[in-house]
């Protein structure tokens, strides 16, 4: 193949984090000492030549074997405007009941509306920081610091399918949940709530819930058993729900979290830089998505085997 050329490859699509921009034009950023920058959301979220796969044995080298897999990515960010612009037109409501589950208003999509919500949603799981470091942990555990080179190649064979093995397996057959904020404005990072790292195989029940702009997140998910309808439903989050969402996206990331104006307070587990994950699976996130209609609550039957 021809020669590639060094690029910037965007973890954050520039079509997405435009979004985020505050009335000047800028992005928060802030890392896990505190220190804070605002820059244009267009410099945000990039890493040189992520999505190439270059083997040779020393930089520069080129081999027959290199490629690119930034093609892979073509679907949802030529259509992530418009699948933000149909999200951002949903009927929602503000329903106050104490039940969870009987707040959310169902709606119809259609399944082209729904294929193209899960391509866009996985994107941006699949090319996060957050995945990148999955895909090269056992090797890292195994033999230690790589060199770089060494480290983006196996990234990439590593990651390289996996938008279209996710995507696919998801097809249309899951729940879809796009949650309103009306306050309270969201954070993005460099990792979110999701269980799709890492994949070389069709995921058995993947979940993700995603940020997309400062005011509307979207739920992902396949769990084991569920009814098909409502496919898809809107719900209005009050403040301190969309805060414990903000405190996953502080948990699952590592090294940046990024704002439009309001600035979260950090938490330690953000502070220690590193990648983490609720260990309980009673955590709020998992708990709102169980309380999607149309899928079962939480059988606490055998919870006795994870005492002690």
């Amino acid at each position: 193949m021809a020669k590639l050329k060094s690029e910037q490859h965007h973890w954050w699509p520039r079509c997405v984090s435009r979004n985020w921009a505050a009335e000047d034009g800028t992005t928060g950023w802030i890392r896990p000492d505190g220190n804070i920058v605002r820059v244009p959301p267009h410099r945000l979220g990039a890493i040189g030549n992520a999505h190439h796969i270059k083997l040779g044995h020393s930089p520069g080298v080129e081999t027959s074997w290199d490629s690119s897999f930034e093609r892979e990515f073509d679907i949802a960010d030529n259509n992530f405007p418009s699948v933000i612009s149909w999200l951002e037109g949903l009927e929602r409501k503000f329903i106050p009941e104490v039940d969870l589950r009987r707040r959310f208003l169902a709606l119809s999509a259609s399944d082209d509306q729904l294929r193209l919500l899960t391509e866009s949603v996985v994107s941006l799981a699949v090319r996060s920081p957050r995945n990148r470091a999955a895909s090269v942990a056992l090797a890292e555990r195994l033999r230690g610091t790589l060199p770089s080179h060494e480290r983006n190649a196996l990234i990439g064979v590593n990651m390289c399918h996996s938008q279209r093995i996710i995507t696919d397996s998801f097809g249309t057959r899951g729940k879809y949940a796009v949650l309103f904020s009306e306050g309270r404005e969201f954070i993005f990072g460099d990792g979110f709530f999701h269980n799709v790292v890492a994949v070389n195989t069709a995921p058995l029940t993947p979940k993700l819930l995603v940020p997309i702009t400062p005011y509307m997140s979207v739920i992902v998910s396949r769990p084991g058993s569920f009814m098909v309808e409502p496919r898809l439903s809107t719900l209005v989050l009050d403040d301190d729900e969309v805060e414990k969402c903000n405190h996953a996206i502080q948990v699952y990331s590592r090294s940046s979290l990024f704002f439009r104006s309001q600035k979260p307070t950090l938490i330690e587990d953000f502070m220690r830089n590193e990648h983490l994950v609720y260990a309980d699976p009673n955590n709020p996130i998992d708990n709102l998505i169980l309380s999607i209609p149309g899928i079962p609550p939480r059988d606490h039957s055998l919870h006795f085997l994870m005492r002690g």
